[in-house]
């Protein structure tokens, strides 16, 4: 298992999982939503990878909000 990454990562997963589970949508449906394997999302929630810009811009999305917000919600 790759070992944690940043604490930034780490509020950045929760906040997602968080936003993710309040709409309804299970790991895998919401991997499925923006077209990403359902284990690499989940890893994303498990903060074990660097996120890009264009990966969060894309859930971000998703999840019907911005990155600010994402941001702004992880305390970033």
């Amino acid at each position: 298992m790759p070992a944690k990454k940043s604490l930034a990562n780490q509020m950045l997963g929760k906040v997602i999982r968080s936003a993710r589970e309040y709409r309804g949508y299970t790991q895998e449906g919401f991997a499925r939503k923006v077209s990403m394997d359902r284990s690499y999302y989940g890893a994303i929630e498990r903060d074990e990878f660097n996120l890009s810009v264009d990966t969060v811009l894309k859930i971000a999305a998703a999840l019907e909000m911005t990155a600010c917000e994402l941001f702004g919600r992880a305390k970033l």
